[in-house]
């Protein structure tokens, strides 16, 4: 299998806050081979992730590559699925790089940003660093209209409704995936629709899960696009790269009523300080266990106290208490620059600090000798365990092979030599006992913390069981309100449309019965002139052949909207003001009488909206105006004649004189 392939990265030239884009130092690192480039654009470091789709992309500090947060979550929108960029130096409180790389046994320079890049690489390679997110595990799916639908014309209505099923149809089918994909991986996932004429205008998915695991595109399919994303985080989250190999401490206790803990790495920083009433020595055992590997366990006291010893046998540690008891004075000396809350804390941080002042300069010493690539903790632990520098190191390294030394014959030992080894004998099987006893209450405390530990787990167990019934018995309510809310919105909006037919239904009744009682007519109203307003009569109350029509404003027609109505066959049109005179002739060359609503007696009931006339009455006015259209027909006949016997005349002149 082939080894992951990691990116150093460190910039070479300008800022990302400058004017000028900068330039970086890129190194991919293909297990042991380095490949180097040198001012690479932040485009073409792009290209080249996703033409290597590295595992790692390390850097010594995140925002050498983006000026804020967004911006890099933009930068990290754009990586491979796979790909984690690592901040090597450390999460929201950053290490120098070069005292890092240093523990690790890795020296460079650091003026030149390709080495940079290249230790960041290595450290990035050793599981050193911190994973950088910015989004996250939740993605959003927004699936809406590809385009806008417009003002358009006669078939909008068909175009939009047609499009608004498109969205409806693409996100069932996103629903059906959803469903399918949350009872494999168990996730659960949210829907927000907006209804519109046809289907749906929108609608947006709010998934419980990263975006590695919704294996939906982004794009336009047809009127319909889908946009998938993460969801951006309100801060950067930092998670270690992996479990790093615990490091060695110096412990200090201060056993008692009162118990404190007190733990320094081998640099001498603080990392733990605790105090605490009747706590007890597994308790103390297991707090330290979380810190580190105690490679000292000191007290401030001598005799080494009996719990401290405990302690000690259970980490297999270096005793490190003074040979006298600390005077008041030092332990103040001690531990003044780490600060402490009360003597016990302050006892207990002096009989740490007091082991690492007297050997810092040992460790200093070690680790000037270490050769590049070897764990300095490590040396630094076997030389305190009693071997020297050389041997810990060749060790380490396993470079020289250890000769097998030749056994001399050594001369016999006296008397006082073996009874030295007897008592030396007698100590260990002593010690050994000792030891045996402590693996018995080792054993007993852990055969005791593994039964608690069961009853803990069967009632976490219990609880999240209740808590993932409770959980969906509320999502399930969450659901079924939003679909009532739905479905009420729905009820009402046929509420309205039904009291709308049921008003255009009374109408349409009212204007049939006046039309089968025969006494009168019924007049349909026009309100305006315009094609809108003939148009929306026509839906309401209908317009047919032979009707008689009122237009309320008959000013605004011209010779489109009344051939409209000669179209539709209209009997006659009752007007109320004055007729454009475009209008009046189109209907006269049509044959459509327009008489004046004072010439008519006309019945007008403005609650009703409605209209009737006397047939009698109509039927007098339509042949008084068919009579008057007959004189000016003939008028306009003999007008014509008129001006055809003059130009005759005209023709004939011309030729006589010609």
């Amino acid at each position: 299998m082939p080894e992951n392939i990691i990116f150093g990265i460190d910039i070479a030239k300008g800022s990302v806050r400058a004017k000028e884009k900068p330039g970086y130092a890129v190194v991919i690192l293909k297990g042991s081979e380095a490949e180097h480039h040198r001012m690479v654009s932040m485009h073409k470091f792009q290209r080249l992730v996703w033409q290597e789709k590295p595992a790692l992309i390390a850097v010594d500090n995140i925002f050498e590559l983006a000026s804020d947060k967004h911006e890099l979550a933009s930068i990290l929108s754009k990586l491979p699925d796979n790909t984690k960029l690592i901040q090597v130096t450390g999460g929201e409180t950053l290490q120098p790089l070069v005292k890092l790389a240093k523990q690790q046994g890795i020296i460079f320079d650091r003026f030149d940003p390709n080495a940079e890049a290249l230790a960041c690489a290595r450290l990035a390679q050793m599981g050193i660093g911190y994973e950088v997110s910015a989004f996250e595990d939740k993605t959003t799916i927004k699936v809406s209209r590809a385009r806008s639908p417009g003002r358009g014309g006669w078939s909008q209505n068909r175009y939009r409704r047609k499009m608004h099923g498109y969205v409806r149809q693409k996100a069932r089918e996103i629903e059906d995936y959803l469903n399918e994909q949350s009872k494999i991986k168990g996730f659960t996932f949210t829907q927000n629709v907006t209804e519109r004429f046809g289907g749906y205008s929108k609608s947006e998915f709010f998934v419980d899960a990263p975006r590695s695991q919704v294996h939906i595109s982004s794009g336009k399919y047809g009127d319909v696009q889908v946009n998938v994303k993460s969801i951006e985080r309100d801060a950067l989250a930092f998670k270690p790269l992996k479990t790093r190999k615990r490091d060695y401490i110096i412990v200090g206790i201060d056993p008692g009523t009162t118990t404190a803990v007190a733990v320094l790495t081998l640099e001498g920083e603080l990392r733990m300080l605790h105090s605490s009433r009747a706590i007890s020595i597994p308790e103390v055992i297991e707090m330290i266990a979380e810190q580190g590997r105690p490679l000292i366990i000191a007290s401030d006291v001598y005799p080494t106290p009996n719990a401290v010893e405990k302690i000690r046998r259970a980490f297999n540690a270096v005793l490190g208490s003074p040979e006298a008891v600390l005077a008041a004075g030092d332990k103040i000396e001690f531990a003044t620059p780490y600060g402490y809350s009360n003597n016990h804390e302050r006892d207990a941080i002096a009989a740490a600090a007091s082991f690492y002042r007297k050997n810092k300069n040992k460790f200093e010493q070690i680790k000037k000798k270490i050769p590049q690539g070897v764990n300095a903790e490590e040396v630094i632990a076997q030389v305190v365990r009693g071997k020297s520098i050389d041997a810990a190191i060749s060790d380490l390294t396993r470079t020289e092979k250890t000769e097998p030394g030749r056994i001399e014959s050594s001369p016999e030992k006296t008397g006082e030599e073996a009874l030295r080894l007897r008592e030396l004998l007698r100590k260990h099987e002593e010690k050994i006992e000792e030891m045996k006893k402590y693996q018995d209450e080792l054993r007993d405390e852990l055969g005791t913390k593994e039964e608690k530990l069961r009853k803990l787990e069967e009632l976490i167990e219990k609880q999240r069981t209740l808590a993932y019934k409770q959980l969906k018995k509320e999502k399930m309510i969450q659901i079924r309100d939003k679909e009532i809310a739905r479905l009420q919105k729905r009820i009402s909006e046929n509420n309205k449309k039904i009291s709308f037919l049921n008003e255009r239904i009374h109408k349409l009744k009212h204007v049939r019965r006046l039309e089968l009682s025969g006494r009168v007519l019924p007049v349909k109203i026009i309100t305006a002139f315009t094609k809108d307003s003939i148009l929306r009569t026509q839906e309401e109350v209908g317009i047919k052949k032979d009707d008689i029509i009122l237009m309320k404003d008959a000013s605004g027609g011209g010779s489109v909207t009344a051939k409209m109505l000669a179209d539709i066959g209209v009997q006659v049109v009752i007007i109320c003001n004055d007729m454009s005179h475009a209008a009046e002739e189109e209907l006269f060359n049509l044959g459509v009488p327009v008489l004046k609503a004072k010439d008519v007696n006309i019945q007008f009931d403005p609650a009703e909206e409605l209209a009737v006339i006397n047939p009698d009455a109509i039927k007098n006015a339509i042949d008084d105006w068919n009579k008057k259209a007959e004189l000016r027909k003939m008028a306009a006949k003999e007008e014509w004649l008129k001006s055809l016997v003059d130009e005759y005349r005209s023709e004939r002149r011309r030729e006589v004189k010609g």
